[in-house]
């Protein structure tokens, strides 16, 4: 009986951060394969989005910049977010291009922190950014 108690005492899932389960890939009392993904979780205290800038406007952002985040479900509010992040690389675009044309579809991708105090905003939602 001893050893059951200490063995249980031993079964216990402990969270890497607070946050938010956003899934459950295991029942209770189903076996776990070591290094098995049991829960997906997040912080939606730090929510981050990622934009793509078509080339022509890769140049007026910068890091630090102020942005606003607006989404459907919320559409008469906006949310502050700061760039963080715009990367050094060009995406969705063959390298062998030459055309203007096809130039002009190069983008770029911006990530964002998002501020929302009031825990509104959920992962996955559609948003729309406009740079300040």
């Amino acid at each position: 009986m001893n050893t059951i108690v200490i063995q249980l005492d031993r079964i216990v899932v402990v969270a890497p951060m607070d946050g938010v389960i956003l899934t459950r890939n295991v029942e209770p009392g189903e076996f776990v394969q070591p290094g098995a993904v049991a829960f997906t979780m997040a912080n939606l205290d730090e929510l981050s989005i990622t934009v793509y800038v078509p080339e022509d406007q890769y140049g007026n952002i910068t890091l630090g910049q102020q942005a606003g985040v607006t989404v459907d479900s919320f559409s008469n509010e906006t949310f502050d977010a700061i760039v963080t992040h715009i990367a050094d690389q060009a995406e969705f675009t063959p390298r062998n291009v030459q055309t203007v044309e096809g130039r002009s579809s190069t983008v770029y991708a911006i990530k964002l922190k998002v501020t929302d105090n009031n825990g509104k905003l959920k992962i996955g939602m559609p948003a729309d950014v406009v740079f300040k």
